[in-house]
């Protein structure tokens, strides 16, 4: 896993991927799916807003790996029953994906080191969740290829990590 992590990795960031016209919607409709049985096992629910017709020119197999670990981490640091959201809108002409969780606040002095490789910011944790510290480094990556934004806001009680990036 942890070598798989490191090719997509490197990949991302060194090879310029195959871009396509995407449908983004149904795009991010079908990674959604799988992760509500997986919050649903987790005491969660997934609500999903997913907006029609929101196209965007990228790599299909990147995009789809970006909702799959922005929806994984939310459900992973979630607190117990919960609401898991996922969102997907056309704000004058930017895609805006975003992912709610309940969780703990994410301190401001870790929010932009967060998407640094192997950076983990609870330090008693190890590899034994098959977690590295890189998939957020891989959604950055994912993202500024796809001439994105990706930030982490927190406040009330809640974890957005928000996506941008032009439609076409």
């Amino acid at each position: 896993m942890l070598v798989g992590q490191l090719l997509d990795l490197a990949r991302t960031e060194n090879v310029t991927p195959q871009m396509e016209h995407i449908d983004f919607s149904r795009l991010v409709s079908g990674e959604a799916l799988p992760f509500e049985s997986v919050a649903f096992e987790n005491g969660l629910v997934l609500n999903s807003n997913i907006a029609g017709g929101i196209a965007v020119k990228g790599n299909s197999t990147q995009l789809k790996q970006l909702a799959s670990i922005l929806l994984d981490n939310a459900i992973r640091h979630s607190n117990v029953d919960g609401e898991v959201r996922l969102t997907l809108s056309n704000d004058n002409g930017i895609a805006q994906l975003s992912v709610i969780n309940p969780g703990d606040e994410i301190p401001i002095e870790h929010r932009e080191q967060i998407f640094e490789r192997f950076y983990r910011m609870d330090t008693a944790r190890n590899g034994d969740d098959k977690h590295y510290g890189l998939g957020l480094a891989i959604a950055k990556a994912i993202v500024d290829a796809h001439h994105g934004h990706i930030e982490v806001n927190c406040y009330n009680g809640l974890v957005e990590f928000h996506v941008r990036m032009p439609m076409k």
